[in-house]
C-alpha cells in the first residue's frame, strides 16, 4: 500500500516501500548484483501490469495513435551519424535506424501534436479509452501518482532499440511510468547523458554499459517501470544499442537469434529482443494534499 507522511499539518501520500519484487528486477552493471531497497535510487517495478489478455489490444491503440499522430524522429543527418556508429558490427548484424513518436507536447515545427496535450492542459478525456484505463490503474496503484501531464508513445522496429541516456523534461513531472510491448528489454540507469551518452564509443557501450555506476531493469512485456525521485531526476535513463549473436559468443555467451541482443546486468545474462517495441511512457505530477 501506498504510505502517509504528516508534515505541517498536512499529509501526503508517498510511495509504496520498495520491496523484493524491485530488488529482484535490478542489477548492478558492476558487479551484476541486485540492487536492496536502501539502495534503490527510486526504481520499482509491476510486472504484468499489462495483462496477458490485454497485450494485443493496447498494442493494437498504440500503433492506430502512431499511424495518426507519428513521426520518425530522426532526420537524415541523425540516421547517417547512428548507422556510422554501428561500424563494428556487420552488415547483416546492423539494424536499420528508426524513432517514431507520439506526444502532445511540443517538440519540433513539423510534429503532429496527440490531441491529449501536454502539461498543466493535458485532457484526460481525449485519450483513447485503452490508455485512459491503464493510467487510471496506475493512479489507482500504491505508486502515489497525481494527476497525469503527458502521455508519449515510442516504438522501434528492426530490434534497435536503442535510447541514448536522458532525462524527460522536468515539466512532465515527478513520475515517470514506462511500459513495454511487444518484447523485452533491459533499462539502464546511468550517470552519463547527453552529450556524452550519444557521442561515446558504442561498441564499448554495447559490452560494458556507459558507467561502472549503471543499473539494469529486467523489463519484460507487459511491465510498469516506476521513475521517481533520483532515478527521475538525475539518472538518465536509456537502452544500449544492443549486442549480436557473434560478440556474445567471443565473450563466450551462446545464443541462437539473428536480433541484438539486451543483457541484465552482465553479458552472461543475454535477453532476446524481438523485432519490434513500442513504449508508452505516462508522465504524472505530485499527488494531492489532503487534510
Amino acid at each position: 500500500m501506498a504510505t502517509l507522511l504528516t508534515f505541517l499539518g498536512r499529509t501526503l501520500y508517498q510511495h509504496r516501500p520498495f520491496n523484493d519484487v524491485d530488488e529482484a528486477h535490478i542489477r548492478r552493471v558492476s558487479n551484476g548484483a541486485n540492487v536492496a531497497a536502501a539502495a534503490n535510487p527510486g526504481l520499482r517495478v509491476i510486472p504484468g501490469f499489462v495483462a496477458a489478455d490485454e497485450l494485443d489490444e493496447v498494442a493494437s491503440c498504440a500503433r492506430e495513435c502512431l499511424d495518426r499522430y507519428g513521426r520518425q524522429m530522426l532526420r537524415p543527418r541523425d540516421k547517417a551519424y547512428f548507422e556510422g556508429q554501428m561500424a563494428h558490427l556487420t552488415k547483416s548484424e546492423r539494424p536499420f535506424v528508426n524513432a517514431e513518436r507520439v506526444t502532445g507536447r511540443f517538440e519540433r515545427p513539423d510534429q503532429p501534436l496527440a490531441p491529449w496535450g501536454h502539461g498543466d492542459e493535458f485532457d484526460v478525456e481525449a485519450l483513447p479509452a485503452v490508455l485512459r484505463k491503464l493510467a487510471e490503474r496506475a493512479r489507482a496503484s500504491p505508486l502515489a501518482l497525481g494527476p497525469l501531464r503527458d502521455v508519449t508513445i515510442n516504438r522501434r522496429r528492426d530490434g534497435y532499440f536503442r535510447l541514448d541516456p536522458h532525462l524527460d523534461p522536468a515539466k512532465d513531472g515527478p513520475n515517470v511510468c514506462i511500459v513495454g510491448l511487444l518484447s523485452d528489454t533491459v533499462l539502464t540507469l546511468s550517470p552519463v547523458g547527453p552529450p556524452d551518452s550519444t557521442t561515446c564509443d558504442q561498441e564499448a557501450v554495447s559490452m560494458n554499459s556507459w558507467d561502472a555506476a549503471d543499473v539494469d531493469v529486467l523489463a519484460t512485456i507487459g511491465t510498469l517501470v516506476h521513475l521517481s525521485g533520483k532515478a527521475r531526476m538525475e539518472l538518465h535513463h536509456g537502452i544500449r544499442l544492443g549486442v549480436s549473436r557473434r560478440q556474445l559468443s567471443e565473450a563466450g555467451v551462446d545464443v541462437d537469434g539473428d536480433v541484438l541482443y539486451d543483457w541484465w546486468g552482465a553479458p552472461a545474462r543475454p535477453m532476446k529482443r524481438n523485432r519490434e517495441r513500442i513504449s508508452i511512457v505516462f508522465a504524472f505530477g505530485e499527488p494531492s494534499l489532503i487534510d
